[in-house]
């Protein structure tokens, strides 16, 4: 640990030295101009966490190390064709993930179509990659509204390099392929989660259920919709989107049947203001409508203070509608009390218990080489208000990041 210790700070003195970035992307470039890419993304994270497991409970308090990603990506660019590949891996101790593998053909000047497996385009706020976040890690919101990795296809005018006025549709399995995002409503009602995506273990397959995801977006003053946060500072600028998602036969206690978001991000001298509200339907009972099933809010702000040094605060808030947690919570007691089968009493004992999550997050980043080499600090709470008795969590964290 010392001689990673070591490493780490040797690469931020010559960073802090240079001018330029230190290292990476390494690129091998054909005669006709094609492009062949390797870049490595990683996350070193350390941490103090203090869990509340209940009244009358002692709380659960643990200080860890962890390597949180290794991300290597791998993409090839043929100009002459107007194609680009990408395969993006996650091989984090313990598992082999597979993130993205997608391809990219340019039509014409505001045409592009996207295949593969890929985030859907649910969101500015998730398309955007996680070496720009400007916390340690994702709200909450994105556990239970997502957008989550799924396969299919899409047309749009710039995926994560937006214009002035973008656009993002696509059709898509309905199958989530990674157990992170998007199963908000699975945890509401005690139901396990597979992840397909995981290349070490075999997973349960899935049935194929069309979802149709859209979103759009009005991009004014050139503003970089890439990151919540404002590097280069500058005038007013601003964007203003909107994304839906339809799933046409959404798995039961698993998926919404539709999720709306509308969001929002200004950025003005050095300070960048983001919102967004969320809210999903559910059909829990096979029924030919939807009714309401949760909804959510996100706002934060960040202030570069120095080039090299930016503050930063998030809330974050999810309020489960009470019938759908009624209906979870009395489908729960009815499993349980037909079984006496361990494993499925503990899988159902929280169903329906929790009603609404808050989450405060407060942060300082100094960014070494922007987000090439940075060291990023979060402090910060969640509360899962819950029918017995509220729980409230604490998180200390620390991170650094090296990506070429």
């Amino acid at each position: 640990m010392h001689v990673k210790c070591l490493l780490v700070i040797a690469a931020a003195v010559a960073v802090c030295w240079s001018t330029a970035s230190a290292v990476g992307p390494f690129e091998i470039v054909a005669p006709d101009s094609t492009v062949l890419r390797l870049q490595l993304a990683a996350q070193l994270q350390s941490a103090w966490e203090s869990k509340d497991k209940g009244s009358g409970v002692e709380r659960d308090e643990s200080v860890y190390m962890k390597a949180r990603r290794i991300r290597p990506t791998l993409s090839v660019t043929v100009p002459e064709y107007k194609t680009s590949f990408r395969l993006h891996l996650s091989t984090a101790p313990g598992s082999i993930e597979l993130m993205d593998l997608y391809f990219d053909t340019r039509l014409k000047k505001d045409l592009t179509v996207r295949a593969g497996q890929y985030k859907i385009p649910f969101t500015r706020y998730r398309i955007q990659s996680f070496q720009r976040l400007t916390f340690v890690d994702w709200s909450i919101v994105t556990k239970y509204f997502g957008a989550e990795r799924q396969l299919g296809i899409a047309v749009h005018n710039g995926y994560e390099k937006a214009p002035a006025l973008a656009y993002a549709a696509g059709l898509f399995s309905g199958v989530n392929a990674r157990s992170s995002h998007a199963v908000g409503l699975a945890s509401i009602f005690g139901e396990p989660v597979s992840n397909p995506s995981d290349l070490s273990a075999a997973s349960a397959r899935s049935e194929f259920h069309p979802e149709f995801v859209a979103h759009v977006s009005y991009n004014a003053g050139g503003i970089d919709v890439s990151m919540d946060s404002d590097a280069d500072g500058g005038e007013v600028r601003y964007s203003l989107a909107v994304s839906a998602a339809w799933d046409i036969d959404p798995a039961v206690y698993q998926d919404l049947a539709l999720r709306l978001s509308p969001e929002c991000l200004i950025k003005y001298r050095h300070f960048a203001l983001m919102g967004a509200a969320f809210i999903g339907f559910v059909d829990i009972n096979g029924s030919q409508r939807t009714r309401l099933a949760m909804t959510g809010l996100l706002v934060q702000g960040a202030w570069r203070v120095h080039r090299r040094f930016e503050l930063a605060a998030r809330y974050a808030d999810v309020d489960i509608d009470a019938a759908v947690a009624d209906a979870a919570l009395a489908r729960a007691a009815a499993i349980m009390g037909g079984s006496d089968d361990d494993e499925t009493v503990n899988r159902y004992k929280d169903a329906g218990r929790v009603r609404g999550e808050r989450e405060g997050t407060v942060a300082a980043t100094i960014y070494l080489d922007e987000h090439n080499l940075k060291v990023q600090n979060d402090v910060g709470f969640t509360v899962r208000n819950r029918i017995d008795h509220d729980r409230t969590d604490y998180l200390v964290r620390t991170q650094i990041q090296l990506s070429f």
